[in-house]
């Protein structure tokens, strides 16, 4: 470590320290790091300090790790009340000929945008995802060549890889759903994201890593399937897959490969490793599933070390979460957060996660606010293999946030992390620190000065623009007032 680095020391109400394999709360605490490395968490630190930082009434933790992070504008809120669907451009009508809806210049934006705002959100660590559905085809090389320059200049700490494809769905002209193959695209996507691997491997920055992000396992042909797991083996990065994400997927995958289940088939293709992160694993079992089928899925995860990644918002919104949380835990299947849509806001996240796992199990003791803190930080260090993150403990990366528990809207603090889960929201945040830089200090973005209003007023006139294009891509074509209808009708 370098003598010239200085010395900081940030003193808070409350420090989430690490202990003995765990969180855990110091009172009046401080954290002590030099360069990007923490030097000291606890109290009374009596070595050189160089500067001092007061939080004062804030819980100072590890930064959140998002395996699953909005890295776009988020369209899925458009089928909020706007349902099936299919119907309302979720998937594109088959007599739709693909093209790019965004400008390469709006496709940066966004990128920009999105990191931003899981920044603010105490995002410290991401794994981007953005959309497909209004491509051509799927991402591109270059597109993340600036997507690595968007997050070394905010100073975000990430995983990227252009996704890929070699299959979509599309609504047939009778309604229908079927697929679109082209296995030679996902096969040279492929190939893109690999060389995406290398090519920020030897860039350097300690902050970017590559990982593989094939966009979803109904997507993937056989080939594609076979070629990603040498990949995975000869790259050994983190792998992105959703999986066990819905219905169509559960019947595509059973009739293309003798009624198995996701989980089966990715262990048939030597894919159910500790590399592979798999959103969002709530259709256990395949098309025919049982509780012997569940359990068998449940005991392929845990031998594999695989992480499952539940994105608690979003499979709320679509009505439907995980039903085997105690299952998967009791198994000791590595569980972690993703935000997947906007907010991405972890606080919300780890909040409704609960409730959730509550309402499916019937139990109130079925989750808590510290299993869900858990997942959004040491989960999701165990899925990237990194136990420098995720955690406050000497020679840990200082990436650090800050919550203000001085907020009327919290109410009365009887427990720090249970309060900020239950009453908190992403608005609380003060300050994030990255590898012991600040990013974000009095909710601003301190290291790229991004203007947040400016950034706020593009954002919306992208979105309208990108929802003009959806009567082009949805079935049967309808007009924008009848894809997208007013929750009351207005008033003229």
């Amino acid at each position: 470590m370098a003598s010239h680095q200085r010395v900081i020391r940030l003193r808070a109400a409350w420090v989430v320290g690490y202990r003995n394999g765990d969180h855990c709360l110091v009172a009046d605490g401080e954290v002590v790091w030099q360069g990007e490395r923490i030097l000291f968490v606890g109290r009374d630190y009596s070595g050189q300090v160089d500067e001092e930082i007061d939080a004062g009434n804030a819980l100072a933790g590890p930064g959140f790790i998002d395996l699953d992070a909005l890295g776009d504008l988020d369209t899925t809120v458009l089928a909020f009340d706007n349902q099936p669907g299919w119907r309302t451009g979720r998937i594109v009508a088959a007599d739709w000929t693909r093209r790019c809806l965004y400008s390469r210049e709006a496709l940066d934006f966004n990128k920009r945008y999105a990191y931003s705002q899981l920044l603010l959100n105490g995002i410290t660590t991401a794994l981007p995802i953005t959309s497909i559905l209004y491509r051509e085809w799927a991402e591109t090389f270059d597109e993340y060549l600036y997507a690595a320059d968007v997050a070394e200049s905010l100073g975000i700490r990430a995983w990227l890889g252009p996704a890929f494809m070699s299959g979509h769905h599309v609504v047939e002209a009778d309604g229908s759903l079927g697929m679109r193959f082209d296995e030679a695209r996902g096969l040279a996507g492929l190939a893109q994201a690999v060389a995406f691997v290398e090519r920020l491997e030897q860039r350097g920055v300690s902050r970017l890593n590559g990982m593989l992000a094939p966009d979803r396992i109904e997507g993937c042909t056989p080939g594609l399937l076979a070629a990603l797991s040498e990949a995975v083996k000869a790259l050994g990065c983190p792998t992105r897959l959703h999986c066990c994400q819905g219905e169509l997927e559960v019947a595509e995958v059973a009739r293309r490969y003798q009624r198995r289940s996701s989980i089966q088939v990715l262990h048939d293709y030597q894919l159910l490793n500790r590399q592979m992160i798999l959103p969002h694993g709530q259709y256990l079992g395949g098309p025919d599933a049982s509780p012997a089928s569940i359990a068998d899925d449940i005991r392929l995860l845990s031998a594999s070390q695989a992480t499952v990644v539940a994105c608690p918002l979003v499979s709320g919104r679509h009505a439907k979460y995980l039903e085997s949380f105690a299952a998967l835990r009791q198994a000791s299947v590595n569980l972690a957060l993703g935000t997947d849509t906007f907010p991405p806001d972890m606080l919300t996240n780890l909040h409704i996660g609960t409730l959730l796992s509550r309402v499916v199990a019937k139990k109130i003791d079925a989750a808590s606010a510290a299993d869900y803190y858990r997942m959004a930080t040491l989960g999701g260090a165990a899925a990237l293999g990194r136990d420098d993150l995720g955690r406050l403990a000497p020679g840990a990366q200082a990436d650090i946030t800050l919550f203000s528990l001085d907020e009327p809207a919290l109410g009365q603090i009887f427990d720090p992390i249970t309060t900020l889960v239950i009453n908190g929201n992403g608005r609380d945040l003060r300050g994030v620190i990255v590898a012991g830089e600040k990013v974000v200090w009095d909710r601003q973005l301190v290291k790229m000065k991004l203007d947040i209003a400016a950034l706020h007023r593009q954002a919306q006139q992208q979105f309208t623009g990108l929802m003009a294009t959806y009567p082009e891509r949805s079935y049967q074509h309808p007009p924008l007032d009848q894809l997208f209808r007013p929750a009351f009708p207005h008033d003229v």
